[in-house]
């Protein structure tokens, strides 16, 4: 192993994803020095130094990085969470090493400040406005019209989105709004606080494109089809690569790669997120980070051969990309749902539905005995476990993941 340390800002919350982004690292021969809130125990083994800090406390997170780096010899700096794009920024420009600009971060972090950096790019943008109040909410809906979708500025994981179709929900969606966009609700909330942004709901096949821009150029993976939940657009599923067809997946690659430059973005993993409409590519939002939702760290591989983690290292550390396939399969997951609120107490028809070919994992999002709450309540337990599959064809693939919706159940006492 090298003695130069990559150093990673937290880890995601998903423990298989955070795994997987530490293996990459010590795959490709860095040391792992983590700068974050906590050290979980999985993390423990694969982490050579540990420095515990308040993150969103920036100024004592960037005083911390500084010590580090005098006494290691720090390669890169990663994030692998939305939370975390903008202090990477910071601690890469403080100590010289490849990473995008702080404007580049906010707009990346800062749904509102992205939208209004795209405004001249012709055709792929929402009718949109800030709002901070009911009466605000009102004025933007008259000019923007029903239906609609208001949601926080800068929340992360599909928390606090609410859509609008009548005057009737504006109320409500506003007095959950300000429950949410809380720090006490989520820690998130501390960095751009209750501010909302109001968009023209838009229609069509929903999809995300996943890459890179390293020094300046823009990589594509590939992209993934994937289906929400009406109404608060939790991830059900994805599958990848897209069936889109080839000349939709041309036009959605040459706006990606606009959008990107426009907002400034360098040194950092995208994760795009858009909708096709069967002329024309709707822009949503875009990350400066992988991709969740074992997106990055487990599908990609499955399909392709890439390992998209370590391609985070790699522009991280400004080594070059290594983004050929070695194989051409389809990869995809289905989210299992707890259908009411209570305590998780596990999952029924595992056993029998892994006794067919095809199916990779399953992985558990909340432990047994955790308390289940649905939307608007809690955005972050419904969704109780995740079953990965892969196939030859996506026929093949939706048979798999169509069955596991069916056969596998959320107990819920």
């Amino acid at each position: 192993m090298s003695s130069r340390s990559v150093l990673f800002v937290n880890l995601r919350r998903i423990k298989r994803e955070g795994f997987e982004s530490l293996v990459a690292a010590r795959r490709l021969g860095y040391r792992v020095v983590l700068l974050g809130r906590a050290l979980p125990e999985f993390a423990q083994p694969l982490v050579d130094e540990f420095h515990q800090v308040d993150t969103y406390d920036t100024e004592l997170a960037l005083k911390t990085a500084r010590e580090i780096a005098a006494a290691n010899d720090i390669a890169g700096v990663v994030n692998f969470t939305e939370i975390d794009v903008q202090l990477v920024a910071a601690i890469a420009a403080e100590l010289g090493l490849p990473g995008m600009s702080q404007e580049a971060a906010v707009r990346a972090r800062n749904k509102l400040a992205m939208k209004e950096a795209l405004t001249g790019i012709d055709g792929v943008l929402p009718k949109f406005a800030r709002v901070g109040d009911l009466d605000e909410l009102r004025a933007a809906v008259a000019g923007i019209g029903f239906p609609c979708v208001v949601k926080p500025t800068g929340a992360s994981g599909s928390k606090g989105i609410f859509e609008l179709h009548s005057e009737a929900d504006l109320e409500p969606a506003m007095a959950e709004l300000r429950r949410i966009a809380d720090p006490s609700f989520d820690a998130v909330f501390r960095q751009f606080g209750a501010e909302f942004i109001v968009e023209e709901y838009l229609t069509g096949e929903e999809l995300s494109v996943e890459g890179f821009v390293a020094a300046g150029t823009v990589h594509h993976v590939l992209l993934t089809d994937k289906v929400t939940t009406v109404p608060f657009h939790l991830e059900v599923s994805h599958r990848l690569p897209s069936v889109l067809p080839a000349t939709a997946q041309e036009q959605i690659r040459a706006r990606t790669e606009e959008i990107v430059r426009a907002l400034g973005f360098d040194n950092c993993a995208f994760h795009l997120e858009a909708k096709w409409d069967g002329e024309r590519m709707r822009f949503i939002e875009v990350a400066a980070r992988p991709a969740g939702d074992y997106i990055a760290s487990h599908l990609v591989k499955a399909a392709t051969g890439i390992d998209f983690f370590a391609g985070v290292i790699r522009v991280a550390t400004g080594e070059p990309l290594e983004l050929t396939p070695d194989r051409d399969l389809h990869a995809g997951l289905r989210f299992v749902f707890a259908e009411s609120a209570g305590t998780f107490e596990g999952l029924d028809g595992v056993t029998e539905l892994f006794e067919e070919p095809g199916y990779d994992h399953v992985f558990t999002e909340v432990p047994p005995g955790t308390q289940v709450a649905l939307p608007p309540a809690n955005f972050g337990t419904q969704r109780v476990a995740a079953v990965c599959a892969r196939a030859s064809d996506r026929a093949g693939l939706d048979a798999l993941l169509d069955t596991a919706g069916k056969s596998i159940r959320a107990r819920i006492g």
